[in-house]
């Protein structure tokens, strides 16, 4: 194998790398609890920024830091692009080989974090319904939340003990309630905890407005399972499509080794990589676009 050809297996395998390593990761954190932010005291965690990546990973079950992750995903993108560079020799792979690392270690944090909110998402029609049964039975909206906090599934238990523990301390159900959805921006939380206060504010029987948001919520996932079933065929032809170019350039390397070199050596091969690596990453960000459910 060529060294451009042995440059490509090296950058995919530090890409996957730390892909792999995240789902690891973040499937041994969704068995248990969330847990706080771990934002840190470093120069990240200090920062908005900092703070937002802190509970992302918190909620994804990556038990790091933002400070932390920052140093890891820093030290394996400059480990990427001096051994792509080392092998290759061509400075702009290396650099398309740094950017990759950046690139895999971002989609860790957002599949984390987005399948945290699914399965929180995923709960609330439940939490719903919990909700109108405690409030049809007479208890307070305050005693309905903190007796569904202590019957909820993980990991909506764990957000809706934090709305409990303020209500504790003297918090009030408006400012707890708009809090979680702060902390955790899932839209039918957000239709939820509107339909709470609209009720609360106006008059009405909250207990049957609920049960009824309860109905919808669970009909809007189900139509939303069928699409995404519906899609997955398409949207697997896509990425196929997607890596023939990848696979399609590793192929020719092996029959007629140095061909990659030759192209991307001289003349417009460096500006002809960059052109096509950018049109590559918008068609994996439409491609995601399109497969996309949206609420």
């Amino acid at each position: 194998m060529s060294a451009a050809a042995a440059a490509t297996a090296a950058a995919a395998s530090a890409a996957l790398l730390v892909v792999g390593a995240g789902r690891m990761v973040a499937a041994r954190g969704a068995a248990g609890r969330p847990g706080p932010a771990r934002t840190g005291a470093g120069p990240v965690g200090r920062t908005a920024a900092g703070r937002r990546l802190g509970a992302d990973l918190a909620r994804g079950g990556i038990p790091l830091s933002a400070d932390a992750f920052v140093a890891a995903v820093a030290g394996g993108t400059v480990a990427a692009a001096l051994l792509v560079w080392s092998v290759s020799g061509n400075p702009l792979v290396a650099l398309i080989a740094a950017g990759g690392v950046v690139g895999a270690a971002a989609l860790v944090v957002r599949s984390a974090d987005a399948r945290y909110r699914a399965r929180v998402e995923a709960q609330l029609p439940g939490i719903a319904q919990q909700l109108a049964a405690g409030l049809g039975a007479g208890l307070s909206l305050r005693q309905a939340l903190t007796r569904t906090a202590r019957d909820a599934p993980e990991p909506v238990r764990e957000e809706l003990a934090g709305v409990v523990r303020e209500l504790e301390l003297g918090g009030r159900i408006d400012t707890a309630l708009e809090g979680a959805v702060a902390r955790l921006p899932v839209h039918d939380l957000r239709i939820m905890v509107t339909a709470i206060l609209v009720q609360r504010r106006t008059g009405g029987n909250l207990a049957r407005a609920l049960a009824v948001l309860a109905d919808r919520l669970e009909e809007r996932g189900r139509l939303a399972r069928e699409l995404q079933g519906a899609t997955a065929q398409a949207r697997m032809t896509a990425w196929l499509v997607a890596a023939l170019p990848v696979g399609g350039g590793v192929m020719a390397e092996i029959a007629a080794p140095g061909t990659i070199g030759r192209v991307l050596g001289n003349g417009l091969g460096p500006a002809l990589l960059v052109v096509s690596a950018g049109l590559y990453a918008l068609g994996v960000v439409l491609i995601r676009r399109i497969g996309r459910v949206e609420p």
